[in-house]
């Protein structure tokens, strides 16, 4: 995804309210989005380890 594309994004969704309806900061909502993904960055980082180690064996 392009930056602007990201910035439109981040501009664009709902910030601030969880599953449950009630409403939370925009600070908290920034860092539950950073881990969410932080969190596939780690998976792929895995996957991406676990397919080259497949290869060379």
């Amino acid at each position: 995804m392009s930056a602007w594309q990201q910035l439109k994004h981040a501009l664009t969704r709902d910030h601030g309210f969880s599953a449950d309806g009630r409403r939370i900061g925009i600070g908290l909502a920034a860092a539950r989005e950073a881990e969410r993904r932080n969190t596939v960055t780690d998976i792929e980082d895995f996957l991406d380890r676990r397919d080259q180690d497949k290869t060379t064996v």
